[in-house]
């Protein structure tokens, strides 16, 4: 005859499970995806508007009020010589969430000057005001270079020499960025390790060879509120 224990032991996972069932599921925001060269806007009801047409749009990013788009559009399929090799002469684009007609950000440009070259453009990533862009180009040999696009003017400008790029969204170095550099020891031997950098390129301190202690610290999401 079964006890009251063993019992017990039984309706645990059941119980378990019908409690979980129960619990209210996570908010979940709008987001944008790459699907076969296009780009698409997901709703947060999971609906999703296809924004572009043509198989040749990637790296999208959505703008913090959800209302916009960046991306890396191919082009022409032409390519340029870079201090790094021979890269792509894309383009980044910027298009609304209700859809319409997309609209030119950055054209690639060739240059002798590393810091005004642009080319192989990616990881376009807006500021949290939403009113400029941040990407990587090629640059030199041993590194890229990130640029910043105003999104009305298009005017574009260097702001610092890396190989990583990541804008953090909020909290108190919120409009700051992430940048991994290559550096050399006076010594002799190079490291690269992550910076923190301001919106003008000034370098703030270094985070180290590995940025996820900080990034917990500084850009994980704030727990959701009781």
């Amino acid at each position: 005859m079964p006890t009251l224990r063993s019992c017990l032991k039984a309706a645990v996972p059941l119980l378990l499970s019908l409690f979980l069932f129960a619990l209210p599921a996570e908010a979940k925001g709008p987001s944008v995806v790459e699907e076969k060269g296009r780009i698409v806007f997901v709703e947060a009801n999971g609906k999703k508007l296809p924004l572009t047409s043509g198989a040749q749009d990637s790296q999208p990013s959505l703008s913090p009020d959800g209302k916009a788009v960046v991306f890396v559009r191919k082009g022409s399929g032409k390519k340029l010589e870079s201090a790094a090799g021979e890269v792509e002469a894309n383009e980044l684009w910027w298009i609304s969430t209700t859809g319409g007609k997309p609209r030119q950000l950055v054209k690639s440009a060739e240059s002798d000057d590393p810091k005004k070259f642009l080319g192989g453009l990616q990881a376009p990533q807006f500021s949290p005001d939403g009113k400029a862009v941040y990407f990587m180009s090629a640059a030199w040999a041993t590194s890229s270079s990130v640029h910043k696009v105003d999104v009305a003017s298009g005017k574009t400008s260097f702001v610092t020499d890396g190989n990583t790029l990541e804008v953090i969204p909020r909290g108190e170095h919120q409009g700051k960025l992430i940048v991994q550099k290559h550096k050399y020891f006076l010594g002799g031997g190079t490291y690269d390790w992550f910076w923190l950098v301001d919106p003008a390129g000034k370098e703030v301190g270094p985070i180290g060879e590995d940025e996820s202690s900080f990034k917990e610290l500084y850009v994980s999401e704030p727990p959701a509120s009781p």
